[in-house]
C-alpha cells in the first residue's frame, strides 16, 4: 500500500501508468510472467568459500580470529542493537562447535565487528578446524590476532620533567599547539571548553592521579574509576580490577592534549571540560587486533561521541574497515594518527575511508618530514563498503605534532609525531560537539576540512602532505554553528519520515511528477492508436 504524502503521489502516478499500458497492449501482463523470459535461479554451494589470512600459515600464537557476515544495518534502527542481535545470532553455531571440540576454546566474543577470537592448544592450525568452520553458514574468515605496531615517535624522547611549563608572569597561557588552531577563541566566543561531550582515548593507558589530568568516572572515590577506565589482554578480555596506570608515556602525553586541564598555570588540553575516558589496548610494546576492538566497543557501549586512536600498522588492513565503519555508523567521531613513515606512506586504521586522519605541522606551519600520506586506491582494499570512491588521499587534516607539550607520568614533556597532531583534532571534535550537540559526524568532519588553511604556495585541493589544511577550531566552529539546521551533513531538499523512505520536500518535484504522467499518458494514446489502426478500426 503505498504511503501518504508525497510517497503517494508517485505511487499513485506508477499504478495509472501500469494499468494503462497493461490494457491498451495485448499479453503484456502474461509477458511478465513469462517462463521464456525468467532466468532460474543459479545453483548454491551451501559450503562458504572461508578465507583464510596468508599470515595462519606461520602463526606463532595460539588465537584465531573468526570472521562473521556482518550485519545488514538499517537506518531506521539503532545501530548497536542491531549489531549485536545479529552477532547473537549467528556466533550461536560456532559457538557450540567450540563447546563440543577439545582443544579450543572462546576467549571473546564481539559485535562491533561479528567475529569470535578462539584460543587453540597449539599454535599450529588444525586443518579440521578450519574445515569445521568452513562448514558454518555465516563464517566468512580467519585470520590470525595480529598485533599493532607500538606509537614509536619519529625522534628521541624528551625526559619527564616533573616541572609545570612556566606560564610567565601573565598569567594562564596555552601550549603553542593550542594557540596555532585558535581554540582560545572558541574557548571565549562559545563559551565551551568541551563540555557535557564524551572523548575516549584508547592508548598505553593514563596516570590518572596527575594534576593536569581529571578522568571521568560514574563511582568518585573507587580506584577502578568505573565508567572511564578499562584495560584489555591480548585477547580483548577486559581485565577486572584494573585500575588506571600508563605502560609507558604516550597515553598519558596524548590524553593532556585532548582535555589536560592548567593546574600548572598553562592550558594543557584543547577541550579540558569534556569527560575523559581511557581505554589501554597496548603497552610500548605494541598491542593486538582484540585489544583495539574490545577498545572501540567499550568506548561504544560508554556513550563516547569521540575517538581518539593515535596508534596503527604501516599498510592496508581490511579487518579494520567493519569496526571503524560501524563506529561511525553509531554517530562516533573516529580521529586517527596517519602515520610516522614520511610521504607515501600510511598507517591503519587511518587510512580507512571515512575516518579523520591527521598528519603533524611545525609551529611554523610546515609539514613535519616524518608525516605520513598517500594516495589509496580501492582495489587495494580485498573488500570494502559501498560507497568508497575508487582513489582516496589521506590525511584529512594536519595539526602540531613538532615539540606538543603535555603531560606525562612524573610530570610533563616534549614529544613530536602524528600521535600528537591527533588529540588536537579531537579535543576540536568535542568543542564543537559541546558548541552544536545536534551535529552530525559528517557535518562535523565538513567544518574541519571546509575551513582547513594551508600556507601561501600549496595546492588548494586535498593532498598527500597537508591534506585539506591545517584545522581551525574558531573557523570550524563559526562554520558549523551558523549553519542552518538542513545543511548539517544531509541535503536541504530530502527529509527522512519514520517509515524510512526519501521524500522530495520540493514542490518542484511534484511538477515533474505531473509532466512524466502528462508524458506517459501521450505515449499510451500513441501505441492505442497504432493498435487500432493494425486492426482495421477507425
Amino acid at each position: 500500500m503505498c504511503a501518504r504524502g508525497p510517497t503517494a503521489r508517485r505511487c499513485f502516478v506508477l499504478v495509472v501508468c501500469l494499468l494503462l499500458v497493461t490494457a491498451s497492449v495485448p499479453g503484456a501482463a502474461m509477458a511478465v510472467g513469462s517462463d521464456s523470459h525468467v532466468a532460474e535461479p543459479a545453483a548454491v554451494d551451501v559450503q562458504n568459500a572461508l578465507e583464510v589470512d596468508d599470515g595462519l600459515a606461520e602463526l606463532d600464537s595460539s588465537e584465531l580470529v573468526v570472521r562473521l557476515e556482518e550485519a545488514p544495518l538499517d537506518d531506521a534502527g539503532d545501530t548497536e542493537r542491531q549489531l549485536e542481535r545479529h552477532a547473537d545470532r549467528t556466533q550461536e553455531p560456532v559457538l557450540e562447535y567450540v563447546a563440543e571440540t577439545p582443544g579450543v576454546d572462546v576467549a571473546e566474543e564481539f559485535w562491533v565487528t561479528n567475529a569470535i577470537v578462539l584460543e587453540l592448544e597449539t599454535d599450529a592450525i588444525d586443518e579440521d578446524v578450519l574445515a569445521a568452520l568452513e562448514r558454518i553458514d555465516d563464517v566468512e574468515a580467519v585470520h590470525e590476532n595480529f598485533e599493532l605496531s607500538a606509537p614509536n615517535p619519529p625522534g628521541p624522547r624528551t625526559p619527564a620533567d616533573p616541572s609545570p611549563p612556566d606560564g610567565g608572569d601573565e598569567g594562564p597561557q596555552t601550549t603553542a599547539g593550542i594557540e596555532y588552531v585558535n581554540v582560545p577563541s572558541v574557548w571565549e566566543r562559545y563559551d565551551t571548553r568541551g563540555d557535557g561531550v564524551r572523548v575516549a582515548v584508547l592508548d598505553t593507558g593514563i596516570e590518572a592521579d596527575h594534576p593536569d589530568l581529571e578522568l571521568y568516572t560514574d563511582t568518585p572515590g573507587d580506584p577502578t574509576y568505573p565508567g572511564g577506565w578499562a584495560e584489555f589482554d591480548e585477547t580483548g578480555e577486559r581485565v577486572t580490577g584494573s585500575t588506571p596506570y600508563d605502560t609507558g608515556r604516550h597515553g598519558t602525553h596524548v590524553s593532556g592534549t585532548v582535555a589536560g586541564g592548567a593546574a600548572s598555570g598553562t592550558a594543557i588540553g584543547v577541550a579540558p571540560e569534556a569527560k575523559l575516558l581511557h581505554g589501554l589496548v597496548l603497552d610500548d610494546d605494541g598491542g593486538t587486533f582484540a585489544q583495539l576492538v574490545a577498545g572501540i566497543e567499550w568506548a561504544l557501549e560508554s556513550d563516547a561521541d569521540v575517538i581518539n586512536l593515535s596508534l596503527g600498522s604501516p599498510g592496508i588492513y581490511d579487518q579494520f574497515i567493519d569496526p571503524i565503519y560501524h563506529a561511525a555508523e553509531s554517530d562516533v567521531v573516529v580521529v586517527t594518527a596517519i602515520g610516522n613513515q614520511g610521504a607515501d606512506t600510511s598507517n591503519a586504521p587511518g587510512n580507512v575511508y571515512g575516518t579523520i586522519s591527521v598528519g603533524a605541522v611545525t609551529d611554523d606551519g610546515a609539514v613535519a618530514s616524518f608525516s605520513g600520506g598517500d594516495r589509496i586506491n580501492r582495489s587495494d582494499w580485498k573488500s570494502v563498503p559501498e560507497g568508497w570512491p575508487e582513489t582516496y588521499t589521506v590525511p584529512t587534516v594536519v595539526a602540531p605534532g613538532v615539540g606538543v607539550t603535555s603531560t606525562v607520568p612524573g610530570g610533563y614533556a616534549d614529544k613530536p609525531g602524528t600521535s600528537m597532531a591527533t588529540p588536537h583534532v579531537a579535543g576540536i571534535a568535542a568543542l564543537l560537539l559541546s558548541a552544536d550537540p545536534d551535529a552530525s559526524p559528517e557535518a562535523l568532519s565538513t567544518a574541519l576540512t571546509e575551513t582547513a588553511w594551508k600556507p601561501d604556495g600549496e595546492s588548494l585541493e586535498q593532498d598527500t602532505r597537508y591534506g585539506y589544511g591545517i584545522v581551525d577550531a574558531e573557523a570550524a566552529a563559526d562554520e558549523l554553528v551558523d549553519r542552518e539546521p538542513g545543511e548539517r551533513g544531509e541535503s536541504p531538499a530530502v527529509e527522512t519520515e519514520a517509515n524510512g523512505d526519501l521524500t522530495p520536500t520540493d514542490d518542484h518535484d511534484w511538477l515533474v511528477a505531473v509532466g512524466l504522467l502528462i508524458g506517459t499518458l501521450a505515449v499510451v494514446a500513441a501505441i492505442v492508436t497504432v493498435v487500432r489502426l493494425r486492426s482495421g478500426r477507425p
